[in-house]
């Protein structure tokens, strides 16, 4: 706008008195003044002696053309600018000094302009009009394309801010694109968390083939730098198309970006692969503009997904912790935690391991593989503190994600060689109680990759979890307590049977060795003295075959007799080590080189006080074991040490071999039970009776067709008053 060399001097005739308008009108250099109504208009104007008139055509009195009558009367030929007239106004207002007229709807820039033009260049008012009337039509034009511009824009904002679908928002926005600008093609780029690249998230009319698997370098990309920058570019080719590292070849682009507040999460673009023309501002702006309404799509898309999935997880969580609170069986919770949670997130599989406060160890309770078949070799297995991810989230408390797990740092393939299971992507998650870490849940192989929202659901649950076993742990603690009173009365008893027995079988050895040693040597003897005489030979058949059934009784009475007396026999107890008791036991079975021997011995066990015939306790359980298994495939014996609570120890004996049928599991401790052709029925009664003496148990686990594990269960030494004090 050209500057007058002297001030305007405009009086405002307007019946709303439009102060805005006076204020803006100064703002641009103008004197401005209004009619006062209690004054003629025509002896205002001779007055003041404005040098504009600005005319509200829609007065009413006087009316706008009643008005301009009585300057023209009055000899008053002072300019004026008429608002809200239209392109007949020349004729409908017959006043000769009209500089032109604006809109209704206008701003105050448009009147400013209209003055200072006609005032330093006045016009004739024919070529006025059509010069206004051209300016009106192709403003019209314009301001009706800009409406529906922004029609367009509103209808499409309305549409994928209602959309709570993630997949849908994202194709309508893309689709949006394409039609707001009339583009050949149009993408939108996400940004990739893991590696902060992009990645192409919905796209219109570009090839699915190019589409797949369609990533952009955050850096050296012009979507990187608009995802960098904030700001959008663009591009359109100068003597040749537009080529990009990617093999994109285009004709113009235009790449904005797509921001949430202070954050840019992605790139929403176009361009023109196959039209040669170029895009303008207009199309940035409107790129733009649904580049932020898309934005809020797809915050408003996630919250509702995080929504759903919250709520969704805390009914996980109270199903899974109804299920955890209502047993007081320490061995079931971990049971309905791992096939409940597993099943949710899409793990194949998972475990379970508490921690042993007093070894500081973690011993595993139980784990199932990806079939739900529960892993005999995991249980009761020993993992130090300081090794592997189990024991990295129980030293730490904090929580592991680790999809690649082989390459993590604390990673351990212990139990994948014991089981033979493959290890490929894991979470794990502690176990607190009243702000103690008790144990660690771990789940195995997802489909997808493990996210957050699998460990919070994981620690949600654990934390129900670990409260239900710390209360199943109270209760044992109390049945314990109260099994404890019963057990030393049975150790009593026991121990006054065991003395019975002893004597019972010391003398009754002593009399069957007296009675029929002899016996054998006798039909030896009588064999003997019977080939001088002359029989036929089916009568020497028969005699022989007597006397051979006579020698074979003796010598299986005298056998039994000789049992007897050593597995009664007053042997001393004497502190042991029971890993030093079960490799002495190992050397003395013979294990088939077709069987596969693992030993798992805690290091850290206590010492335990009993007789030295605890190795023939053991000898007994695996002879058994392998005497099962004897020409099957695959087959395993694992031998595991570990301790029980504060003051016990177990020793486990597992095989894979045939199991033991569910209707002989009561009976196989019964005296004489024996289900082999040549058994004495003897050895696993005398286990338990033993075991009894010694103030320990035995208990029998078997599920035909897949093994049976044998534990044992001893009562440990105290700790030594030095011990205590280190």
């Amino acid at each position: 706008m050209t500057a007058l060399t002297q001030t305007i001097h405009i009086l405002l005739i307007d019946s709303e008195r439009d102060d805005t308008l006076q204020t803006d009108l100064q703002r641009y250099g103008f004197a401005v003044d209004f009619w006062d109504a209690a004054c003629s208009p025509v002896d205002e104007v001779t007055r003041i002696q404005p040098d504009v008139v600005v005319l509200d055509s829609a007065c009413s009195q006087p009316s706008a053309a009643e008005l301009l009558g009585r300057f023209t009367d009055a000899n008053l030929f002072v300019p004026v600018a008429l608002i809200g007239a239209n392109g007949d106004a020349a004729t409908t207002f017959s006043y000769p000094h009209i500089l032109g007229w604006i809109s209704r709807e206008h701003a105050a820039s448009e009147l400013a302009l209209l003055i200072q033009t006609t005032m330093a260049h006045p016009l004739p008012a024919s070529e006025l009009v059509l010069i206004k009337r051209a300016d009106l039509v192709d403003a019209n034009r314009r301001l009706a394309e800009r409406v529906q511009e922004l029609q367009t824009l509103f209808e499409i904002g309305k549409s994928v801010t209602s959309e709570l679908d993630l997949e849908t928002v994202l194709r309508r926005v893309a689709q949006a694109a394409v039609d707001l600008t009339a583009a050949d093609e149009s993408y939108l780029l996400l940004v990739d968390p893991s590696s902060g690249d992009l990645y192409l998230r919905a796209q219109a009319n570009i090839e699915e083939e190019e589409a797949r698997n369609f990533r952009v370098k955050a850096k050296d990309s012009i979507s990187g730098m608009v995802l960098e920058s904030g700001e959008p570019v663009i591009l359109s080719r100068g003597q040749g198309p537009l080529k990009f590292k990617t093999g994109l070849s285009v004709n113009s682009l235009v790449n904005v970006p797509v921001s949430f507040g202070a954050e840019v999460i992605g790139v929403l673009g176009v361009n023109n692969r196959r039209q040669t023309r170029g895009f303008t501002e207009n199309d940035q702006n409107l790129l733009w503009a649904l580049a932020d309404w898309a934005a809020i799509a797809i915050q408003n898309a996630r919250l509702y997904d995080k929504t759903v999935q919250f709520s969704r997880n805390l009914r996980v969580v109270n199903e899974i912790s109804r299920l955890v609170s209502g047993t007081l069986d320490a061995q079931q919770i971990p049971r309905l935690l791992l096939a409940r949670t597993a099943e949710i997130v899409g793990a194949e599989c998972g475990s379970l391991a508490l921690i042993d406060e007093e070894r500081q160890r973690v011993v595993f309770q139980l784990a199932y593989d990806s079939e739900g078949n529960e892993l005999k070799e995991m249980t009761g297995l020993v993992m130090p503190p300081d090794q592997g991810i189990v024991g990295e989230v129980a030293k730490t408390g904090l929580p592991v994600i680790a999809n690649e797990a082989r390459k993590h740092p604390a990673w351990s393939s212990v139990a994948d060689d014991l089981t033979g299971f493959l290890t490929n992507r894991l979470i794990a998650v502690p176990l607190v109680a009243n702000g103690k870490i008790v144990g660690v849940v771990e789940l195995l192989n997802k489909d997808t990759d493990f996210v957050e929202e699998d460990v919070q659901l994981l620690t949600l649950v654990a934390s129900s979890t670990a409260i239900a076993i710390q209360n199943a742990r109270q209760y044992q603690a109390l049945r314990q307590a109260n099994r404890a009173i019963r057990e030393a009365q049975a150790q009593r008893i026991a121990s006054e049977r065991w003395a019975v027995l002893g004597k019972a079988a010391a003398t009754l050895a002593h009399r069957i060795n007296n009675s029929t040693a002899l016996v054998p040597i006798a039909a030896q003897h009588t064999r003997h003295l019977l080939q001088e005489v002359e029989m036929p030979p089916e009568l020497r058949a028969d005699i022989d075959d007597n006397l051979g059934r006579i020698e074979r009784n003796s010598l299986y009475t005298v056998e039994m007799a000789e049992v007897l007396l050593r597995r009664f026999r007053k042997n001393p107890t004497a502190v042991h080590d029971v890993n030093a008791l079960v490799e002495r036991a190992v050397e003395l079975v013979e294990i088939p080189p077709d069987i596969n021997l693992m030993l798992h011995l805690d290091s850290g066990l206590p010492t335990v006080t009993t007789s030295d015939l605890l190795v023939d306790v053991f000898v007994e359980l695996m002879s058994n074991a392998v005497r099962a298994m004897a020409g099957r495939p695959g087959s395993f014996l694992r031998v595991a040490t570990f301790s029980v609570g504060d003051n016990r120890v177990s020793i486990q004996i597992t095989d894979n071999g045939p199991g033991i049928p569910a209707e002989n599991q009561q009976k196989i401790f019964d005296m004489f039970f024996t289900t082999t052709k040549n058994g004495l029925g003897f050895g696993l009664w005398w286990v338990k009776t033993f075991l009894e003496q010694q103030n320990g148990e035995i208990t029998v686990e078997s599920v035909p067709g897949r093994g049976t594990t044998f534990t044992v269960v001893l009562p440990c030494d105290p700790p030594s008053l030095r011990s205590s004090l280190k």
